[in-house]
């Protein structure tokens, strides 16, 4: 049953959203890869990179790795100098710390894997590396057509940014350090685009308010890395967090935009420790969310029986046996047996079928391993830097990282033309992103209204906290009169 839904339901987010959400393997590096992809429109040759994994594989036989080294050397002696000349290769310093030390770069994400490059997404700041790997399930593109404008508001500038920091026909004298690196590994790149991939969202005919914000965002995170200037990996990294930071809430936001329910609200935890106020109201507020992605998806799961043609509400075994027939070699049968089971017991507690069985299939779904929305959201949300314990404890926090809160003060306002008032700050976190903090007064009755009451002194402490560690960033100083501002500080401006 488990992989006819997870079929089923991921085509049908896919069909609507543009993206895989029913996967737990995304992670930012494969956003990164296949932005790349889709900005630069190529991907780099494969030749001495698959060489370089080949021998680096810890499943490869010693044998293979050594010949895989010494096919790098003699096609390309010229680049390796004389790390290429020793004359015992299998002791060689080119054999036994350098390909490792290479490797270990390139694989710093753990998206790197034996020897396929291909299926691989590798933690690069050049095009000249990027590869076809499909693991991103077009979240690269989602994000392409995001900036690009899927309307008459046209492309933003920080598509142009990235595309300047990452091209692959930079000049050695302007690379950074690690492109430096990597450039001995990658011949040239050739031409892949990837196919038109229609789906709902993003469409001038299908307007959404959430779409709107992460262009501002988007917008306030150009205007920034255009005037800071800052090294390019560092302007890289903060575009892909932003970029992975658009996903997380897009996919959270499709339960309030497509499902009818009410947008949630997020306490952002400064309390420093899981047993406080503020840390039970900020895990509260995210197990809402996650709760409500399971609602949608059982509304999904709906609406996919709904199009079977068989009334599924009076004989939902012969439309889930029609939802199997048509689902082609990937969907599996449904259990027959389970599914009475379920039936029997909606029967016996007097509940609605039509309401209460696609909540119970839904409930079939594993989200531990991400692959359900609600897992989805859990897993890219730690691997982000939104959310918080990284363990595998189900119940997180909003507890950004500090890269992915200093994306969010940067996208949260122009903070080159200006510095906001703390307290103003705080609002416009709240209309850009809906995160409360506790430094208003209306935060505490957002809070109450969302089911997340949370004492007046708590509010305050972690307020005070939040500011604190806005000012160890750099992003906020404390002036006279218990004034304080949030901004890029004009001695950080630089700061990489």
């Amino acid at each position: 049953m488990q992989p006819l839904l997870h079929e089923a339901i991921g085509k049908e987010l896919r069909r609507r959203h543009g993206l895989g959400m029913m996967e737990g393997k995304l992670k930012p590096v494969h956003v990164a890869n296949a932005l790349m992809r889709a900005e630069h429109g190529t991907v780099g040759r494969m030749s001495d990179l698959k060489l370089l994994m080949t021998a680096t594989a810890a499943r490869e036989t010693p044998e293979a790795r050594l010949r895989a080294a010494q096919r790098m050397v003699e096609t390309s002696r010229d680049r390796w100098g004389r790390l290429g000349e020793e004359q015992d290769l299998r002791q060689s310093l080119l054999v036994t710390h350098v390909l490792p030390l290479l490797r270990t770069i390139l694989a710093t994400d753990a998206a790197a894997f034996g020897t396929s490059p291909d299926q691989s997404s590798f933690s690069s700041p050049t095009a000249l590396t990027v590869t076809g790997d499909p693991s991103d399930d077009h979240a690269g593109e989602f994000i392409h057509r995001l900036w690009s404008g899927f309307d008459e508001t046209g492309r933003l500038e920080v598509l142009d940014l990235f595309r300047d920091v990452s091209a692959s026909d930079k000049s050695v004298a302007d690379v950074d350090d690690l492109t430096a690196v990597l450039i001995p590994l990658a011949d040239e790149t050739r031409p892949r685009r990837p196919g038109d991939w229609i789906y709902k969202d993003l469409t001038a005919e299908r307007p959404s308010a959430i779409a709107e914000a992460l262009r501002a965002a988007a917008v306030n995170l150009g205007t920034y890395e255009k005037h800071a200037r800052p090294n390019p990996i560092a302007s890289l990294q903060r575009i892909v967090t932003l970029a992975s930071i658009s996903i997380f809430f897009h996919a959270a936001s499709r339960a309030a935009e497509w499902g009818g329910m009410p947008p949630r609200l997020l306490l952002l935890d400064s309390s420093g420790t899981k047993h406080s106020p503020v840390a039970d109201a900020s895990e509260l507020l995210v197990m809402r969310l996650m709760d409500d992605s399971r609602s949608y998806m059982a509304k999904v799961l709906a609406d996919i029986l709904v199009r079977t043609g068989v009334d599924w509400k009076t004989d939902p075994g012969q439309a889930l046996a029609e939802l199997a027939r048509s689902g082609g070699k990937k969907s599996q049968s449904y259990d027959s047996k389970m599914l009475a089971e379920t039936l029997a017991e909606i029967t016996d507690t007097g509940s609605d079928v039509a309401e209460e069985l696609p909540l119970r299939l839904v409930e079939l779904l594993d989200g531990s391993s991400g692959r359900s929305l609600d897992g989805f959201l859990r897993l890219f949300g730690v691997r982000s830097g939104l959310l918080y314990p990284q363990q595998k404890n189900p119940n997180k926090r909003l507890v950004p990282a500090d890269r992915t809160l200093e994306v969010l003060v940067i996208s949260t306002f122009d903070t080159v033309a200006r510095q906001l008032e703390f307290r103003d700050f705080l609002a416009a976190l709240h209309r850009r992103w809906g995160i409360v903090v506790g430094g208003r007064p209306e935060d505490a009755v957002l809070l109450s209204e969302a089911g997340a009451t949370v004492d007046s002194a708590s509010l305050a402490e972690n307020s005070e906290r939040f500011l604190t560690r806005l000012e160890a960033l750099g992003l906020a100083r404390r002036l006279a009169d218990s004034v304080a501002v949030v901004g890029v500080m004009e001695n950080e401006r630089a700061h990489g």
